[in-house]
C-alpha cells in the first residue's frame, strides 16, 4: 500500500498523504527528490514518523551545507491542508518555534495556502491538479492498482 505521493510543480512541491504514515522507503524516495523549496502538503491525517522527521532535518541540513545554497535566500515555507483540527493545531504549535515557516489550512482554504506559499497565480491550477492526481494515485494503490509517483512536473 502506498501512503505518500509527491510531484514538483514549478519551484514548489506537492506532497499528499493518506491517513497513514509513509513507509521508510517512501520517505527516503521523497528525501532523494526534495530540494530546498516550499511545499504544499495535503493530508488525510498521515504524517512522517519521528525518525522520518529527523531524516528531513538531516536533508535540510545537507541542502544548506551544499555549495549551491545561498544564505539569506528566502526560506521555504510549508502549508498543510487537512480536515483534521488536531493536525492543524500541531502545525500552529510549530509556528511558535519556526515563525512563518509553517501554516495549516482546512481543505476549503487551499487558495489561501497557495497564497501563503507565494505560489504565482499561473501555478494555482497546476498545483490543485497535482493534488487531485496524487490523491487518485494513492487511492489506486490502496485498491491494488498501478501507482506511480511523479517527482518532477512543471
Amino acid at each position: 500500500m502506498k501512503n505518500l505521493a509527491f510531484q514538483k510543480v514549478g519551484d514548489y512541491f506537492v506532497l499528499v498523504h493518506n491517513a497513514m504514515a509513509p513507509t521508510d522507503e517512501e520517505w527516503e524516495d521523497w528525501m532523494q527528490h526534495y530540494t530546498y523549496a516550499s511545499i504544499l502538503i495535503v493530508t488525510d491525517g498521515g504524517a512522517p514518523t519521528a525518525s522520518q522527521r529527523k531524516r528531513l532535518k538531516m536533508r535540510v541540513d545537507e541542502l544548506r551545507a551544499s555549495p549551491s545554497y545561498v544564505p539569506n535566500k528566502k526560506e521555504p515555507k510549508v502549508a498543510t491542508v487537512t480536515a483534521s483540527s488536531f493536525v492543524r493545531g500541531v502545525i500552529t504549535a510549530l509556528r511558535w518555534f519556526y515563525h512563518d515557516a509553517y501554516a495549516a489550512f482546512p481543505p476549503e482554504h487551499i487558495n489561501q495556502a497557495l497564497t501563503y506559499l507565494d505560489v504565482p497565480p499561473r501555478y494555482h491550477i497546476a498545483m490543485k491538479t497535482a493534488v487531485q492526481t496524487l490523491r487518485l494515485q494513492l487511492k489506486k494503490a490502496k485498491a491494488g492498482g498501478p501507482s506511480k509517483t511523479m517527482p518532477d512536473e512543471g
